[in-house]
């Protein structure tokens, strides 16, 4: 479920479970209210029965003692019988002769006389007017509701709406810290995972990755993290190769230009100081200064091409080229050369319609590159050389294949790197820069291509130089 999803579910049930909840204890407190006041209603119906009961017994009864000699009254047995019983049922019972009061029964004091004839402070007033040998009596009748049953029905309503707050309150509490853990504890994890990463990467360990398959939102983040930490990977490892090339290449360029730089100083001294006494010797003298100056111009020509390609300001201007026809070209313009070297170079069935896309000059630049170094290397009076094609439906492979020495397995993969140490070029200036490779490598990396290197049987190396038969893009 995503975080997304989950805070709205979130949300909605913070709002529906507390209302939910107050629905609920508010149907129940409602229920407990109506049977609270039903019963009080009851209470109510049958203490009225009671009371017109009570009226006309009080009625009767006062009748009864003023038919006596009301002077005597509260000395007769009937009075004080009454009496007892109107203090034990919260009645006032007050009979008065005209304005003058005769009698007056209850725990209250109130003056009924005086009080309106519908509500006193809390009962009802019952009047009755009689009379008794010639004397005109007014009988008040009061009936109170008890006061503590009132003060306990309010007691219940208080408590029952303290209850019905504190269940709300509770209901809101309980929903809010379980839908927080239901929400939070989802990201909490991956924000943990996160900050686990981000520390590894941090400690060096660049080939941590983030272990994470939970379909939500941190999904993507995690993917992206493992793709920053890989690239960041690739980017130190490429940045520590670039300078461990360029100190390689500055040492390579020391050692090739200390050679050729030691001959000239040695051959010029030699002529200064009358070593090379003959006209011929001087001459000999004087064409290895210039063999070894030109060995020097061709170094510093294949340097600043190398560093060109590797910067990417060489010039380039791809265009279709009929494999066949531009091999065929190559090695009918150098054949003669060649084997006068030593070498012999042979093209295989090439397609004739197959075309990729290249710059001519670096195209050229490349295949001439392989087949000096098979020319440089050979351990043989005389190498042979093949050179063939293979095509697919989006680029062609042309392989260079020779009979010479090969290289050491380990050294394969290091065969296009700028001055390798393991090049034999190291040991043996006379046999070139040693850029070669790595030249032909750089154009293969602008045409959008590959090349790769690889020992055949019985003995021999073989080239092979991917090339995209459209143009790649940038």
């Amino acid at each position: 479920m995503t975080i997304k999803k989950r805070l709205f579910l979130s949300n909605l049930f913070m709002l529906l479970i507390p209302a939910l909840v107050s629905v609920l204890i508010l149907a129940l407190s409602m229920l407990l209210f109506v049977n609270l006041f039903y019963k009080q209603a009851m209470d109510e119906t049958v203490r009225g029965e009671n009371t017109v009961y009570l009226e006309h017994l009080l009625v009767k009864q006062a009748e009864e003692f003023l038919q006596t000699d009301h002077k005597a009254l509260t000395d007769s047995h009937l009075y004080q019988t009454v009496e007892k019983y109107v203090q034990t049922q919260s009645i006032q019972l007050q009979i008065y002769d005209g304005d003058a009061l005769v009698c007056s029964m209850g725990d209250r004091h109130e003056d009924l006389a005086e009080m309106p004839l519908y509500m006193l402070s809390n009962g009802n007033v019952y009047v009755e007017p009689i009379t008794i040998d010639d004397h005109n009596y007014t009988i008040y009748i009061a009936f109170f509701a008890p006061v503590q049953e009132s003060t306990w029905n309010e007691m219940i309503v208080k408590y029952l709406i303290a209850v019905l707050i504190i269940l709300i309150v509770i209901a809101v509490l309980v929903t809010n810290r379980f839908l927080t853990k239901f929400v939070f504890r989802k990201i909490e994890k991956p924000l943990d995972i996160l900050i686990s990463g981000v520390h590894e990467i941090q400690d060096g360990n660049l080939a941590y990755r983030i272990r994470y398959s939970n379909k939500d939102e941190f999904l993507p983040v995690c993917q992206d993290f493992n793709q920053m930490a890989e690239r960041l990977q690739q980017s130190i490892a490429q940045t520590e190769r670039e300078e461990r090339n360029r100190k390689e290449l500055i040492a390579g360029i020391s050692h090739d230009l200390r050679t050729p730089l030691t001959s000239i100083k040695a051959y010029i001294e030699g002529l200064i100081e009358g070593v090379a006494q003959t006209p011929e010797r001087q001459q000999k003298y004087m064409q290895t200064i210039r063999e070894k100056a030109n060995d020097i111009d061709r170094m510093v020509d294949k340097l600043f091409l190398f560093s060109k390609l590797d910067l990417g300001d060489n010039p380039f201007y791809p265009e279709p080229i009929p494999v066949a026809e531009a091999l065929h070209s190559l090695v009918a313009a150098n054949a003669e050369e060649y084997a006068r070297q030593g070498m012999t170079v042979v093209l295989d069935d090439i397609p004739t319609d197959c075309v990729v896309c290249a710059d001519p000059v670096q195209f050229r630049n490349a295949i001439l590159n392989l087949l000096e170094n098979s020319l440089k290397y050979k351990d043989d009076p005389e190498v042979q050389v093949r050179i063939g094609c293979t095509e697919t439906s989006s680029d062609a492979t042309i392989s260079v294949t020779d009979n010479g020495p090969g290289v050491p397995e380990e050294a394969l993969s290091k065969l296009f790197d700028v001055f390798y140490r393991s090049d034999p070029s190291r040991s043996n200036p006379q046999k070139g820069s040693g850029l070669g490779l790595a030249i032909t490598a750089k154009i293969l990396e602008r045409f959008g291509g590959s090349v790769r290197a690889e020992n055949v049987q019985p003995k021999g190396l073989r080239i092979q130089l991917t090339i995209p038969k459209e143009e790649a893009k940038p």
